[in-house]
């Protein structure tokens, strides 16, 4: 929801430790991105697309992360906006 700019740069030593979906020879497992991670002044993101916004810039903003549609509506009864932390989107 933020425009950031990027405050260092690609940080070599950070790796996004983000869940994703894969497989492997015992069938379907979750694995580390493992993708390098560039800072900015308000989070940072990786290379495959995954961000993280700090805290402290969501609360400026209007918003948090909602796992759910009812968490997210646990939010909105303090004001705060719900939004989906895979994509960003506000639940409706």
């Amino acid at each position: 929801m933020h425009d950031a700019v990027p405050a260092e740069g690609h940080d070599s030593d950070s790796r996004c430790d983000q869940l994703v979906a894969g497989y492997d020879e015992d069938g379907p497992t979750a694995y580390e991105c493992g993708a390098p991670v560039h800072h900015t002044d308000t989070g940072y993101s990786c290379d495959r697309g995954h961000a993280y916004t700090y805290a402290a810039c969501r609360a400026a903003e209007g918003w948090d992360y909602a796992s759910d549609q009812v968490e997210a509506e646990l939010l909105a009864r303090a004001g705060v906006v719900g939004v989906r932390p895979d994509d960003g989107r506000p639940w409706v």
